[in-house]
């Protein structure tokens, strides 16, 4: 995996939301707590910095949402039980230890 800058980042999920592609996000927490969603980025800037948001538009139960401020950004293929189906392509870690992996579908 490489490193990557929030702008780089954002940038890349900006394509990722333009071309409306369908992605894997899996969420996790430091205490192994993981949710699991498929549906489109989307990209939201408020005074709080940006947030990213997966999920199905109209479907607000089955979306994650997720703080883009104070992460780390790795870019990359990740192996495990995904790699068969998805490619992964960033992986972002807050100060606080949660992770929002992305990963999508191979063509």
């Amino acid at each position: 995996t490489m490193k990557v800058t929030q702008d780089d980042a954002l940038s890349l999920l900006g394509k990722y939301e333009e071309e409306r592609t369908s992605v894997l996000a899996v969420f996790g927490t430091p205490s192994q707590s993981v949710a699991r969603v498929t549906g489109t980025i989307r990209v939201s800037v408020n005074g709080r910095g940006p947030h990213l948001l997966v999920g199905k538009n109209d479907d607000k139960a089955d979306q994650i949402k997720f703080r883009l401020s104070d992460c780390v950004f790795e870019y990359g293929d990740f192996r495990g039980e995904e790699s068969d189906k998805y490619e992964a392509f960033l992986v972002v870690a807050s100060s606080k230890g949660d992770t929002l992996s992305l990963f999508e579908p191979k063509r």
